[in-house]
């Protein structure tokens, strides 16, 4: 498959191709052609991509900025993919052969700037309560109230993994202080595979879905 065909099947959103070039973690084809020269059985046992993955060049480009910190490669990249898809540009590679090349220079900055936005809310969102969420409970003299009203919010969430954010991130480590809460939150970070400042970006994204959900039912 060439580089132009494989543009034009991702701007089509051809789920087979789309997955191959920016997920395939099988061997490449250039791979497969050097075992054929000299084990034509076994290279003929190996599972063949249907195109070439830019796969390994992503990694080389998240390596760079993440260094050995850990990082979700499907979750950074699936946001590149719809960054990439949202306004087609990919239609504006004059040269297809230069793909691989116009993917890493895209990808650099698109996740740098990624992490330099994580790296600001790491620094000015505070990780304690949904006080800054549903300030409008306070004329409610009752707590329990108030928590049954957080808990119905929560279960309504349209995003399921951001309603568990504010259940076992938000909620449950916001009564901790210090480094006791510092350790908790990189212990949550493990727990959901993905580094810390990108926790706290879902964080910041979890409680404004949860303020627009509760608007949304009239719960505020």
């Amino acid at each position: 498959m060439t580089f132009e065909e494989i543009i034009d099947r991702i701007r089509k959103r051809d789920e087979r191709v789309t997955r191959c070039f920016f997920f395939w973690d099988g061997p490449s084809l250039q791979r497969i052609e050097a075992v054929r020269r000299t084990d034509p059985v076994a290279a003929a046992k190996m599972r063949r991509p249907i195109c070439n993955s830019c796969r390994p060049a992503l990694l080389t480009v998240l390596h760079k900025l993440y260094g050995s910190s850990h990082f979700d490669y499907d979750e950074l990249v699936s946001d590149y993919y719809y960054y990439l898809i949202k306004d087609d540009k990919l239609a504006s590679i004059k040269d297809p052969d230069a793909l691989m090349g116009w993917i890493v220079s895209s990808a650099y900055y698109f996740f740098l700037h990624e992490k330099i936005k994580g790296d600001q809310i790491l620094e000015n969102t505070p990780v304690d309560s949904l006080s800054d969420v549903g300030r409008d409970f306070e004329e409610d003299d009752s707590r329990s109230k108030s928590r049954e009203i957080v808990s119905e919010v929560i279960a309504a969430m349209p995003n399921k993994v951001y309603a568990r954010i504010l259940e076992e991130v938000v909620l449950e480590v916001g009564q901790y202080k210090g480094r006791e809460k510092s350790e908790l939150l990189k212990r949550k970070a493990d727990e959901f595979g993905i580094p810390l400042d990108n926790l706290y970006v879902k964080i910041s994204l979890a409680k404004k879905q949860f303020k627009q959900t509760a608007l949304k039912f009239n719960m505020l």
